[in-house]
């Protein structure tokens, strides 16, 4: 009686619910994921609190609504601004792609110890402040500068340059030059330097081999680095405004004056977030037509 009781009170062998549930482990982050982590929340927290806000201003003030991008809108001046700067930028990224990519190909090229001293040469520009670098082309630009100098000889014409679309896009891209040429670089020194001769020894020339062989492994870096110099002089403030005249105002003068000479904070964001808006399309359009993967997206 004693056995059977015991039998029939012991839980069926189907029974899975009497079964007690695995514990499950909590896998805690250590510090190591947490010491890296802190910086990146951080920088998420620093860039996305500024667009956040400035999002938030473009549709409340002075009065909540879309007034601010109606006025942009509507306004001749101000969609002229903005084709200038686009059009200032797109000159500024093509030429410093286009004279940073022989830069990039000799330094890839020459011995590492020639090439650490030049690539030193390229990054001490950045120690100096664009400011200086801006005042230094008006010197060079001006009426009485060297580059009027020399010149003159030539054009027969002893007014400068300064305060000209040319003078913008010169100075523009001379401080953003270093941009591609290290990019490029980097890309460049990954290639297998056999290659051209691989393709020469199958009976391309040399010029068939560079353009079919190297050059299109190129071509991720070139597109990447254009469009971090084109995201980049759409928001420069200084050169523009020292350099250019009141015909190359670019849109960041115009918020810089929508601030400090008007206090419309609400035109300025929306400003600001037109900006936002252009350099993030035309990066997705050049992605897409391009078809290059990996592409740095500013």
């Amino acid at each position: 009686m004693t056995a059977r009781t015991s039998a029939t009170s012991l839980p069926p062998a189907g029974d899975v619910r009497s079964r007690p549930a695995p514990r499950r482990r909590t896998r805690r982050p250590d510090f190591v994921t947490m010491a890296l982590g802190l910086p990146v929340a951080f920088m998420a927290i620093v860039y996305a609190y500024p667009v956040g806000a400035m999002l938030l201003k473009s549709v409340t003030e002075p009065k909540p609504g879309f007034g601010n991008f109606r006025r942009a809108f509507t306004d001749d001046a101000i969609w002229d601004v903005l084709v200038i700067t686009v059009r200032l930028s797109a000159e500024v990224a093509l030429l410093t792609v286009v004279l940073g990519f022989p830069v990039a190909y000799f330094l890839s090229r020459t011995s590492k110890r020639k090439a650490r001293f030049l690539v030193l040469l390229v990054i001490i520009p950045f120690w100096t402040s664009i400011l200086v670098r801006s005042f230094s082309w008006i010197v060079l630009l001006g009426d009485n500068g060297l580059v009027t100098s020399i010149l003159e000889p030539v054009t027969g014409d002893a007014q400068g340059m300064l305060y000209s679309e040319s003078a913008v896009v010169i100075a523009m891209t001379h401080i953003l030059l270093p941009f591609p040429i290290l990019i490029i670089k980097g890309t460049l020194d990954q290639i297998d330097s056999s290659l051209p001769p691989a393709a020469r020894s199958l009976g391309a020339g040399p010029l068939r081999a560079f353009a079919h062989v190297y050059l299109p492994l190129a071509v991720p870096a070139i597109v990447s680095s254009g469009m971090l110099v084109f995201v980049i002089a759409l928001g420069f403030y200084v050169t523009p405004a020292l350099v250019g005249g009141p015909k190359q105002s670019t849109i960041a003068v115009v918020i810089a004056q929508a601030v400090q000479v008007n206090f419309d904070w609400g035109m300025a964001a929306a400003l600001a977030t037109l900006l936002l808006v252009i350099a993030t399309t035309l990066t997705m359009i050049v992605r897409r037509l391009t078809k290059v993967k990996g592409l740095v997206a500013l």
